[in-house]
């Protein structure tokens, strides 16, 4: 039994004549664009280099010694309170603490000293502390403006420090001092 191969693709010519001379006229115009092809290879090998050794080495950090470490720890601490501080709500806190315009009490001084709270909520909730001193026409205003206080929301609590009657005997007026422990 013969085996017979049936092939549907014709079998190439084989390279001679003009077919060979046009093969290496294409290999002869392709030669200068290779050429150049691998000069810009190089090219990029080279600046690739130059780059890779011109690139910051980083200088391995050198352990801290336990001293400079608790150094280092209190700059950081140091520098996050002054952070913290430099975004307290000044502004909100003021707008709060403006009395309506029937009370009749008069700020003297605000203390902001921003230190948190020292309870639970404080790890939730950022808050801190603030003296006011102020001063009112009469004892009942006084008491109205704590409780005005009170009832702002920005406020956890705030009470009364001490008060005492300012002025002559004409003038009875009062000075008192508040602690108010705001949130944000």
């Amino acid at each position: 039994m013969t085996v017979t191969r049936v092939s549907f693709v014709p079998a190439a010519p084989p390279l001679n004549g003009w077919r060979l001379a046009l093969l290496a006229a294409g290999l002869i115009a392709l030669l200068p664009s290779s050429m150049r092809w691998l000069q810009q290879a190089n090219e990029v090998r080279r600046l690739e280099t130059q780059l890779a050794k011109a690139q910051p080495r980083r200088a391995p950090q050198p352990a801290l010694t336990p001293t400079q470490q608790r150094e280092q720890d209190q700059q950081t601490k140091a520098a996050a309170e002054a952070v913290r501080q430099l975004n307290l709500p000044v502004a909100r806190l003021l707008k709060t603490l403006q009395a309506p315009a029937d009370l009749h009490v008069a700020l003297l001084g605000l203390d902001l000293n921003g230190q948190p709270a020292q309870d639970a909520d404080a790890a939730h909730v950022p808050s801190g502390s603030l003296k006011i001193a102020a001063e009112a026409e009469t004892a009942q205003d006084m008491l109205s403006y704590l409780a005005f206080l009170n009832q702002q929301q920005m406020f956890r609590s705030v009470y009364l420090v001490k008060h005492e009657m300012a002025g002559g005997a004409a003038d009875q007026s009062y000075r008192f001092q508040l602690e108010a422990q705001w949130r944000q």
